[in-house]
């Protein structure tokens, strides 16, 4: 059942497209600027058409766009706001890790 929300089915879009860790690579890549598939593809191993699918989630969800040079297809992030909240997210992780080695070190001192 989808929600009469249209900013929340958004935020499930955005949060969808950043939950996978080729395009969180992909928007890593982009932070330092925009970059030629060219360059994306040998810097995550992976195909073109893999990097291709991935970033054409991203592009959906309002995250990317892109640019065609001739034969180049050069992406960019369109919202830099991203990086924000991928930010936020990195701290949530790390507390979440730390809490674990935590109560890790606690059970082994018992």
């Amino acid at each position: 059942m989808q929600s009469g929300d249209p900013l929340l089915r958004k935020k499930v879009e955005i949060l969808k497209a950043l939950s996978e860790e080729t395009r969180l690579k992909i928007l890593d890549l982009l932070r330092e600027g925009e970059k030629c598939q060219c360059e994306i593809i040998p810097s995550l191993g992976k195909s073109q058409s893999t990097i291709s699918q991935h970033a054409q989630i991203l592009i959906d969800a309002g995250i990317l766009d892109y640019e065609r040079q001739a034969q180049r297809k050069i992406y960019r992030v369109k919202r830099p706001s991203v990086f924000k909240l991928l930010e936020i997210l990195h701290e949530l992780a790390l507390d979440s890790i730390m809490e674990t080695s935590e109560l890790v070190e606690k059970v082994k001192e018992t």
